[in-house]
């Protein structure tokens, strides 16, 4: 039985090259939803065509396609059409593919491993517009190792911490016995890595990528 009803005509574009994942997917869609068409594109250059010749609601990408990156192929995607969103689906969990993508305008970031009332609702947040990310339930990422690949240290997590807290640079320092050089040093280290601009904006991020403990 249907779980969800998606408004009239809406239209979805799936691109994969793995024909079993695409009919796999196609038939949990159509299985578990009411009012939707699918399109499927194997490589870049079909995506290209299909999104040049159609209008979508929502757009599923794959991050390895035989003929480009997936992350050149969500640049081109939204220069052709920046109103409609793109998440990307794949069964990558390396948060620097999921940095990267959402700098460059993903709409999302979903592990492949999301059964079918889970993309479902994904979905359904997606079209309504709303950023989601899910990783690997199977693979979760661990915070040090996130931040270490990252470029952040130990202690510059406990800055994002207690930034997230809400607490100013004052009570930052008093909280760590730093000076307020050193954790404006920091705070400049972290921006620069998260490739952020204020202290609202880190946060978000921050959290978005697993970085924040609660």
């Amino acid at each position: 039985m249907p779980i969800a009803t998606l408004p009239p005509d809406t239209r979805l574009l799936l691109i994969d090259d793995h024909q079993i994942y695409l009919d796999g997917l196609t038939l949990t869609l159509n299985t578990l939803c009411k009012g939707i068409e699918l399109d499927h594109a194997r490589n870049a250059s079909e995506a290209e065509q299909q999104v040049r010749q159609h209008t979508y609601d929502l757009i599923l990408l794959d991050l390895h396609l035989p003929d480009s990156n997936g992350l050149i192929v969500l640049e081109k995607l939204r220069a052709i059409d920046p109103l409609t969103p793109v998440a990307i689906l794949t069964g990558s969990n390396n948060p620097s593919d999921m940095d990267a993508a959402l700098r460059l305008g993903a709409a999302g970031f979903i592990s492949k491993t999301a059964d079918g009332p889970m993309l479902i609702s994904a979905a359904l947040r997606l079209l309504f517009g709303e950023q989601v990310v899910m990783a690997n339930e199977h693979q979760p990422l661990d915070r040090q190792t996130n931040a270490r690949e990252q470029g952040i240290t130990p202690r510059q997590l406990e800055i994002l911490d207690l930034l997230a807290e809400g607490l100013p640079n004052k009570v930052i320092c008093q909280r760590l016995s730093l000076s307020e050089d050193t954790v404006k040093t920091h705070l400049k280290a972290v921006f620069a890595a998260l490739g952020c601009h204020n202290r609202t904006e880190c946060v978000n991020t921050a959290r978005r990528q697993g970085l924040i403990s609660s």
